[in-house]
């Protein structure tokens, strides 16, 4: 740590540099940046700045197209439209799967 770097966590001496490094790494709770650079694991009281540190990220990662890890859905298709050969496509159409919303034949 450099004298210069602004420490975000007093109790531990953790600096800022130390924090953004652990959520550039994966981190993207408090907890998880208090398991990478033990930041926040002490009286809590920088839990706020790290919050924001966490959101700001949130926000970089959106900019750029990605979407931070606490945005993730689930995948609800495997197919894509267009594409044969992929499940749940059938020559670029959709197929609909039988079902009760189907009437019987007669």
């Amino acid at each position: 740590m450099r004298e210069e770097d602004p420490l975000v966590c007093h109790c531990l001496a953790v600096s800022e540099v130390e924090v953004q490094a652990s959520i550039d790494r994966g981190a993207d709770t408090l907890e998880a940046v208090g398991h990478h650079c033990e930041a926040g694991t002490g009286c809590q009281s920088c839990h706020g700045a790290i919050r924001t540190m966490l959101q700001d990220q949130a926000v970089r990662d959106l900019a750029r197209s990605r979407s931070p890890k606490t945005l993730h859905q689930l995948r609800l298709f495997n197919g894509h439209e267009g594409h044969e050969g992929h499940e749940g496509v059938q020559g670029g159409r959709s197929i609909t799967p039988a079902g009760s919303h189907r009437r019987p034949a007669k």
